[in-house]
């Protein structure tokens, strides 16, 4: 019988694939293609999920120490930016963490949309075009021969992870490290404390509601659709 994975073994699939195949390139010499983008987007995946986990909380309490977890690791994650970067759906899904009364307005909500978003549709970060007609958008960095994930902080914290820069043309982009971005999550999770069994995940499903025009047929119906298709 189908049934949703346990909370915990999601957990794991999404952090061991991660290290796995993070290690796994760092083993390999030579001229690659070293994961920026995958690596990338499963750091988000992560971060998703564990919010996802916060939501049934309804005290907000989770997510208020996801959070601080997060900002003991580099506050920069928080920082508070002009303007609105990213609002969950209404009703909400789930909450990104924050630090101010505005999690909209922080740094932490730009690196979802843009890399999430991106990753998640179109396999690329998205770009933003600022009201000056300046450009904004994150760099992100990948694996490396000989860069292991365990190696990733064993000198400190990398100066460049979270570092802006500004082009001479005015553009500013900030530099993503994905392995400590990822690293930073996956301590955060596990410093909160998020898998203590108090928490629950809302699984998605389809259809949406009852009132959903989509899968709206039966089992023999889809049986015999797939039988005509050849699939059996």
């Amino acid at each position: 019988m189908a049934s949703d994975l346990p909370i915990a073994t999601l957990l794991d699939f999404i952090i061991g694939d991660f290290e796995d195949a993070w290690d796994a390139l760092a083993v390999r010499p030579g001229k690659l293609h070293w994961g920026n983008f995958l690596f990338a987007r499963q750091a988000m995946t992560l971060l998703e999920v564990a919010c996802r986990l916060c939501q049934s909380d309804g005290s907000g309490q989770a997510l208020k120490k996801f959070a601080a977890e997060l900002a003991c690791r580099d506050t920069r994650y928080f920082t508070k930016l002009p303007g609105s970067c990213w609002i969950p759906s209404n009703p909400p899904e789930f909450w990104l963490p924050g630090q101010g009364s505005n999690p909209e307005l922080e740094l932490m909500a730009a690196l979802f949309d843009l890399i999430r978003n991106g990753q998640a549709h179109q396999y690329q970060q998205i770009r933003v075009r600022l009201v000056d007609g300046k450009d904004f958008q994150f760099a992100l960095t990948g694996a490396g021969h000989g860069l292991f994930l365990a190696q990733s902080l064993a000198t400190g914290r990398p100066t460049d992870h979270l570092q802006a820069h500004k082009e001479t043309n005015g553009d500013l982009w900030v530099k993503i490290r994905t392995d400590i971005l990822f690293i930073d999550i996956r301590e955060a999770v596990r410093s909160a404390n998020l898998l203590n069994g108090n928490l629950t995940l809302s699984f998605l499903s389809r259809p949406r509601s009852q009132k959903s025009p989509h899968y709206q047929f039966s089992s023999t119906d889809l049986e015999s659709s797939l039988r005509s298709g050849g699939h059996f």
